[in-house]
C-alpha cells in the first residue's frame, strides 16, 4: 500500500508542474502601449515592435523555466514521498514493561454489602439483616442472599459461603472478600493501576495476586512484581 501512495503522490506532483509549464508556454502577444504624438494631435495608441515584445517575454519565460527546473532541493519533498498522506497519523501510545512497575499495595476487595443488624426470635434463634446497596435482606441459617448461602448467624458476625469460599461478615464493618486488589505504580506515565486476578493491563495478563506480590504474564514469560523491589 505504501508504494501505491508514493506513486499517486509523484503523479500529482508531476501534473502540478506540467500545468504550470503549460500556463507559461503560450506565444507572446503584441503589447499595445499608449504614446503621445508631437504634432499636437490627439494621442493615439501605438504598437511596440515585435522585437521588443519578444525580447521581454523571452527573458521572463527563461526565468520561469529556470525556476521550474528546480524550485527547491529534492530533499524538501522527501517527506511527501515516504509518508502516507491518505491515513491519519497514529497517536503514539506510551507502552510500559514489567520492569517499570512497582507494587504499591495489596488488600482484600471490599464487597458491596454489610451485616447491619439482627432480630432474635422467641426460640433464641437469630435473623440476620444484610444491606446490599439500597436493598435489605433478612436471612436465617440455610437461606441465600444473592450468590451466598448463610451458614451461621451470630450477634457479632454472619458466616456465608460462595463460589470463592467462606465469607465472614463482621457486625457493622465493611465486608472483605476473598479476592485481592493490587495497586501497581508505572514509572513511565506516573500513574497507579488497580488490578485483579485475571484482568489485563496494557495487554499483560494478571495471573495471580498474593499478599506481597503480583504475577504477570508478559513478553512470553512470567514476571513477579514484589513489594519494595
Amino acid at each position: 500500500m505504501n508504494k501505491i501512495y508514493k506513486i499517486i503522490t509523484l503523479i500529482l506532483l508531476a501534473a502540478w508542474l506540467l500545468l504550470i509549464i503549460r500556463t507559461f508556454l503560450v506565444s507572446p502577444s503584441k503589447k499595445v502601449v499608449p504614446t503621445l504624438q508631437l504634432n499636437g494631435e490627439n494621442a493615439t495608441p501605438s504598437e511596440e515592435t515585435p522585437e521588443e515584445v519578444e525580447d521581454d517575454d523571452t527573458k521572463i519565460y527563461a526565468m520561469l523555466v529556470e525556476r521550474l527546473k528546480s524550485p527547491f532541493d529534492m530533499s524538501r519533498y522527501q517527506g511527501l514521498l515516504t509518508r502516507n498522506i491518505f491515513v491519519k497519523p497514529e497517536k503514539i501510545v506510551t507502552i510500559f514493561t514489567p520492569e517499570n512497575l512497582k507494587l504499591v499495595s495489596v488488600e482484600l476487595v471490599t464487597l458491596p454489602f454489610i451485616y447491619i443488624g439482627y432480630i432474635q426470635t422467641q426460640d433464641g434463634g437469630l435473623i440476620g439483616q444484610v444491606n446490599w446497596g439500597p436493598k435489605t435482606h433478612f436471612v436465617i441459617k440455610g437461606e441465600k442472599f444473592k450468590d451466598y448461602k448463610v451458614i451461621e448467624v451470630q450477634k457479632t458476625r454472619l458466616i456465608a459461603e460462595g463460589k470463592e469460599g467462606k465469607l465472614i461478615l463482621e457486625f457493622k464493618k465493611p465486608t472483605k472478600g476473598t479476592e485481592f486488589l493490587a495497586r501497581l505504580y508505572n514509572e513511565m506515565d506516573d500513574k497507579v493501576y488497580e488490578v485483579r486476578k485475571g484482568e489485563d493491563i496494557n495487554s499483560y495478563k494478571i495471573l495471580d495476586i498474593t499478599l506481597d506480590s503480583v504475577i504477570i504474564w508478559a513478553q512470553n514469560k512470567e514476571w513477579v512484581i514484589k513489594k519494595g523491589r
